[in-house]
């Protein structure tokens, strides 16, 4: 009896469980936010839908490719033709759908598809999104309250937002020095 090493496929072979809902996201996202767009205008670009479609599902294959930024163009260039409120709260769903699917897709460029995640990259990739996610709120609310506002409260919400971006950047750099840390 011989044994055909092309036919027998192992554990190794298959993808991992993390790396199909990774790529799951990768489709799924930009399709939320476009679901989002469609509730805050009542109306999608048909063209636009389908060639995020096709985008999401090259970036979905291809995740190291350069085809997430057009995804991310696709969806912004279609929200500023349809939507006309800058501030509706549906923006932040778009956000969030956006900020997943910027994190998957850089998450599954990380490692081949077939090598299992451990904990505590599951970890610390949920805690970043988690982030994005609260600084797209933060930034959503200053900004709201920025056009119904006199000048000196504008102001004042445009210094809140810089403290939030240098927070952020704060928050990303000790993170990064506390992993990187000089033995």
């Amino acid at each position: 009896m011989t044994h055909d090493r092309g036919a027998v496929s192992t554990a190794r072979d298959q993808p991992d469980i993390s790396a199909i809902v990774l790529r799951t996201l990768i489709v799924i996202s930009p399709l939320a936010a476009m679901g989002f767009t469609w509730l805050a205008a009542d109306r999608v670009l048909p063209s636009a839908v389908v060639f995020v479609v096709l985008l999401s599902g090259a970036c979905a294959v291809r995740p190291d490719s350069h085809f997430g930024v057009l995804v991310v163009a696709a969806i912004t260039l279609e929200w500023l033709a349809v939507v006309h409120d800058r501030t509706t709260p549906w923006s932040i769903g778009t956000a969030v759908a956006l900020t997943i699917f910027h994190a998957a897709n850089a998450a599954a460029t990380v490692a081949p598809a077939t090598a299992p995640w451990t904990h505590s990259m599951r970890r610390r990739w949920l805690r970043r999104t988690a982030m994005l996610t609260i600084a797209c709120a933060a930034m959503w609310t200053i900004v709201a309250l920025a056009t119904t506002s006199r000048t000196g409260a504008s102001a004042l919400l445009m210094t809140a937002s810089l403290l939030v971006l240098a927070a952020g950047a704060l928050w990303a750099r000790q993170g990064n020095l506390h992993r990187h840390q000089l033995k």
